[in-house]
């Protein structure tokens, strides 16, 4: 069953089984703030194909971590062993891009794809002495809350920032923290959790942004990766 079950699981040469677990469920986790979590998500974000989805999600409800469904086509849900696991690794993941960020001053765009290698290597004693270091950071760089207990704060949907109205000033809350170039260029203007923005105007897929007395234009996808909040 071990050959078979890292046959099912493996997503890429650098997964070993466990990982590929606990990259599946962290995934199913992290889809589910925004609503029903599909295969299909799944398989896009974490750059797999839908059989390899379907194979996992088989072996995941074998081994208690995610919820048997009678139809193949509904959500998929996490079991309470399947939710305290991806709620382990995501403390382990947004505790290791503070660290990176905070303490090793590793530029922003940098600590996610680092963090995803590491996670799976440290326990979770090292992560909550690394909470400790830190004086247990409410926020990682991004503006992402780090649980502390066996359940992550759960926060009410958020618009993006490529959703406000011309005119209209918004805090910006959070980062998704997955595309490492749009990091990058966000980061290089400003565009950071807590800081004030707004939106000038709109055209021909950009998004022209005030901060301060400085403008700026930024492409919808990045606009759309911008958390906003009052």
């Amino acid at each position: 069953m071990g050959n078979r079950a890292g046959e099912l699981l493996a997503v890429g040469v650098d997964r070993s089984p466990a990982r590929a677990r606990e990259d599946y469920v962290k995934a199913i986790y992290q889809l589910g703030t925004d609503g029903p979590v599909r295969a299909a998500a799944v398989a896009r974000y974490l750059k797999v194909s839908r059989v390899s989805v379907s194979k996992a999600k088989r072996l995941l409800e074998s081994q208690g971590l995610l919820k048997r469904e009678k139809e193949a086509s509904q959500a998929l849900r996490l079991t309470s062993r399947g939710e305290r696991l991806a709620v382990a690794m995501v403390r382990r993941h947004r505790l290791l891009e503070t660290f990176l960020h905070g303490a090793l001053r590793m530029p922003l765009e940098k600590v996610h794809a680092e963090a995803e290698r590491i996670e799976h290597v440290i326990s979770d004693d090292v992560a909550l002495r690394i909470a400790t270091l830190l004086k247990h950071p409410r926020y990682d760089p991004h503006g992402h809350p780090i649980p502390y207990g066996d359940e992550a704060p759960r926060r009410k949907a958020l618009g993006t920032l490529a959703s406000l109205l011309p005119g209209r000033r918004a805090r910006v809350i959070s980062l998704d923290d997955r595309d490492d170039d749009a990091v990058a260029a966000l980061a290089k203007v400003g565009v950071l959790p807590g800081s004030m923005v707004r939106v000038d105007r709109s055209e021909r897929g950009r998004i022209f942004v005030r901060l301060g007395s400085r403008v700026f234009a930024l492409r919808r996808a990045q606009a759309e990766m911008v958390r906003i909040g009052t």
